[in-house]
């Protein structure tokens, strides 16, 4: 029974939101005793020490580990190997905790060890819903929300009816086991800012493991920012595939997650060979948007996605070295990490 977790979070310069969260977890563990671990993202040693002293004020027995280097997938790793419970909860700032529902998620593990000691499920999740305060993304959100429920992918929302077994939860909703974590490597230093999480859990795929999506289990995941910010976000995000597939290639493809790119290739083969089929498929969406703007913004997203596959295919990223080249990279890290200890 779990009676003892880690909760873990990375944090930039999320002031507000990170105001907002924790009252919030300590209400829905104060039932359990919970370690509390934080990784400092922001490059600036100010920022760093002001939520710092924030975190100590209102979490005396805090962990605050500074990461100056903003590289997220070591600030993930960093979360692991620090805790000391079996269980993290892994979240974000900008997540808004729905009251009972991280609960259910630990209700949930612990029927799991019950009824299947040898451990099959490395974590938990549930619904994660995005909301926004640009109305067209809102639009966007909730139609893409629907479309989840119908494809196995849609972008960075998962959308299930019933209680399943999964191949890929977001790390900013999920109770893990650290143990089984650690088993396949943990989270890699190779993904400065998008695509820990995929990597990892295309590792635990790779490894037979799989992850539980409980639809209860809801969490709010606030965009808070710009249409053109979340293009970009998505065109990263689409981006990030690639190199995934590649490194984790052996363990078998995720050929779903490619579906936005042969898409786009093939609708560019077809409007080459008959420029009618673009303008009416171009007059088409511009039409439908008219009556609900959520689908221009599913189609501007799915752009963008396809474009940052595409992109990757053409001009392979630099910062994805050989592994000699990762070592490096991670020791570098360490040292980094190291020094900003001692400076405090």
């Amino acid at each position: 029974m779990i009676r003892s977790l880690t909760c873990g979070i990375v944090i930039y310069d999320e002031i507000k939101e990170i105001q907002n969260l924790i009252p919030k977890i300590k209400l829905e563990l104060k039932e359990f005793d919970v370690e509390w671990i934080f990784v400092l993202n922001h490059e600036q040693a100010e920022i760093r020490k002001w939520i710092s002293d924030w975190i100590k004020a209102n979490i005396p027995s805090a962990l605050c580990h500074e990461n100056p280097s903003n590289n997220l997938g070591f600030a993930r790793q960093i979360i692991l190997e620090k805790a000391s419970h079996e269980y993290i909860y892994l979240t974000d700032p900008d997540i808004d905790i729905l009251s009972g529902n991280l609960k259910k998620l630990i209700q949930l593990a612990n029927v799991e060890i019950t009824n299947e000691p040898d451990l099959k499920f490395l974590g938990y999740g549930g619904t994660v819903t995005h909301r926004s305060t640009n109305s067209l993304l809102q639009n966007t959100f909730d139609l893409m929300s629907k479309i989840s429920k119908l494809i196995p992918f849609s972008f960075q929302i998962q959308n299930h009816t019933f209680l399943m077994a999964v191949d890929h939860l977001p790390s900013c909703h999920l109770l893990l086991n650290k143990r089984l974590a650690m088993r396949i490597g943990g989270f890699s230093s190779a993904f400065h800012k998008y695509g820990e999480d995929l990597d990892f859990t295309h590792r635990a795929y790779t490894h037979n493991y799989r992850f539980v999506f409980l639809p209860s289990a809801q969490v709010i995941h606030w965009q808070n920012f710009s249409t053109l910010r979340w293009v970009q976000k998505m065109f990263q995000h689409g981006r990030i595939q690639i190199p995934v597939q590649r490194m984790n290639w052996k363990g078998g493809l995720r050929y779903y997650r490619l579906i936005p790119l042969l898409t786009l290739l093939a609708v560019t083969v077809y409007s080459i060979l008959n420029i009618y089929f673009l303008l009416f498929g171009l007059a088409f969406v511009t039409l439908l948007g008219l009556f609900n703007t959520g689908i221009i913004g599913f189609f501007v997203t799915y752009i963008a996605y396809s474009f940052g596959e595409l992109f990757e295919l053409i001009v392979p990223l630099f910062e994805y070295k050989n592994a000699e080249q990762l070592q490096a990279i991670n020791k570098d890290l360490r040292l980094q990490l190291g020094e900003a200890k001692n400076h405090n």
